[in-house]
């Protein structure tokens, strides 16, 4: 029964996986101690594909001091939290996400200098 549900949760995988898409961790029951997440393929809706675009941008322009901002989208508003070093990698990052297209507006306020 159980290796039916993986196949089933197999098969839908592949055939979301033709779409552009991302993945979202989903846990399988399975049998013995415990149990197993998996990545499963799911739509990419504009908000996951615009915080993939800020958070490479983060990545380009800051190298790793972009380790600890978080990135959040809703409806095109691009949501900066985290902690960074120094005020000039503060101003940078904002400056980077709105610079990336489709950023609608940046909320910074949980973005804080260390």
């Amino acid at each position: 029964m159980q290796i039916k549900n993986l196949t089933s949760v197999a098969l839908i995988a592949a055939a979301v996986s033709l779409a552009a898409c991302t993945t979202k961790p989903v846990t399988v029951d399975t049998p013995g101690p415990g149990a197993t997440t998996v990545q499963v393929p799911v739509p990419a809706t504009p908000d996951i594909k615009l915080t993939n675009q800020v958070t490479a941008s983060l990545a380009s322009g800051l190298g790793s001091d972009a380790a600890g901002i978080d990135v959040r989208v809703e409806e095109g508003t691009v949501y900066l939290t985290g902690r960074v070093a120094t005020k000039a990698l503060h101003d940078k990052a904002i400056s980077l996400a709105r610079g990336t297209a489709n950023v609608q507006a940046v909320v910074h306020t949980g973005l804080v200098v260390n």
